[in-house]
């Protein structure tokens, strides 16, 4: 990995914030690309306003010898406030993006955001400062469910949620093939931290993902 994504303290040169490093991380189905995902923002990647929703996402390709490298990175802004628990690639250039946080008052919040054409975002390794970058370089979301807004199904909650259901989902998996019109099948799973207050849930959803048109 690149000097910056060491550890503020660790090394000279780095900028991430302990535990809030490389979180996400998937493969394309094709086997040909992994993309990782920053939980949180690189220090030289926040504004001097404080707004810390930049996020990097390195990419490693593969060599025709089977070894893996970092090739390049992604642009991704997060809404204010949130992290990056994961990242799911459900198409070769297609990815579902996790976002969350927490709050002792108001719980879990949990939004998943689908983002098409990977292959034609830009390569924002040579960028020092995201927060200076045109919002070009970023790429554009689309979001695709508010967990807040999932039925309850009877879950249990032992801390303030908005929704019952609703807890620390840090993971995600493609569970079914691609279904008709563009919906898919994926299971999130919840780290319980170790907390009596909280659980380990698994948690099915049938999304509906845009796909970037293939070429004829």
């Amino acid at each position: 990995m690149p000097a910056r994504f060491a550890v503020t303290g660790t090394t000279p040169a780095g900028e991430a914030t302990s535990n809030a490093t490389l979180e996400g991380l998937t493969i394309t189905p094709d086997g040909r690309r992994i993309i990782a995902a920053m939980e949180g923002a690189l220090s030289g990647d926040v504004a001097p306003t404080g707004d810390a929703t930049a996020h990097r996402m390195p990419f490693y390709s593969r060599g025709h010898r089977g070894n893996w490298a970092v090739t390049g990175q992604i642009a991704y802004r997060t809404e204010t406030g949130q992290r990056i628990p994961d990242v799911l690639a459900y198409d070769n250039n297609d990815l579902l993006v996790e976002e969350a946080s927490f709050a002792t008052a108001a719980g879990n919040a949990v939004s998943l955001y689908a983002v098409t054409g990977v292959d034609r975002a830009p390569d924002v390794a040579s960028v020092v400062k995201l927060s200076t970058a045109p919002a070009r370089d970023f790429l554009p979301k689309t979001l695709v469910s508010n967990l807040v807004d999932c039925p309850t199904l009877g879950a249990p909650a032992l801390e303030t949620q908005a929704n019952p259901l609703l807890d620390n989902f840090e993971g995600m998996a493609l569970t079914t093939p691609p279904l008709p019109f563009g919906y898919q099948g994926v299971t999130m799973i919840s780290d319980d931290n170790f907390s009596p207050a909280q659980h380990t849930r698994l948690l099915n959803l049938v999304l509906r993902l845009p796909r970037r048109a293939r070429r004829k």
